[in-house]
């Protein structure tokens, strides 16, 4: 029985594992689009300031259509990749309950496996305690 709940104990350990190894590859991975996102929106910001500085010069049209142009192409860029970014996020909560799950699971393994040995340790101390009194016993009964 014990090597049974030791390798289920390995099993769990190996799956609690590998669920913490994606989790932080996901967690990574969400961080990384997070920052094209921030870049994405920091580029957005300086068109706009470009375009709002260009427009009280004088005025370029074909320029500034191209610039107007360019900030509808910034604005898909950026809602794209906040539709990224929110894909990584359910990703990562997902991840996030697997790894909780597969925690609960090995504790639940780890108790059961200390429980296990609690008893067996119990078990021996008893059959000790008894071959103890036996030979108390038949020491007694030979010297009267």
């Amino acid at each position: 029985m014990s090597a049974i709940i030791e390798s289920l104990l390995k099993i769990k350990r190996w799956t609690e594992d590998d669920a913490k190894n994606k989790f932080a590859q996901l967690l990574k991975e969400l961080s990384v689009e997070e920052h094209r996102l921030a870049d994405l929106e920091h580029q957005y910001k300086g068109l706009v300031l470009k375009i709002k500085s260009e427009a009280r010069m004088e005025i370029d049209i074909d320029k500034l259509k191209k610039m107007h142009e360019y900030s509808e192409h910034m604005l898909n860029r950026i809602q794209m990749q906040k539709n990224v970014v929110a894909v990584k996020e359910s990703d990562v909560d997902l991840a996030r309950k697997i790894l909780a799950e597969a925690t609960k699971d090995k504790k639940v393994f780890e108790k059961l496996d200390e429980k296990h040995k609690t008893a067996v340790k119990a078990e021996h101390k008893k059959i000790e305690q008894h071959r103890t009194d036996e030979h108390a016993a038949s020491k007694f009964r030979h010297e009267y």
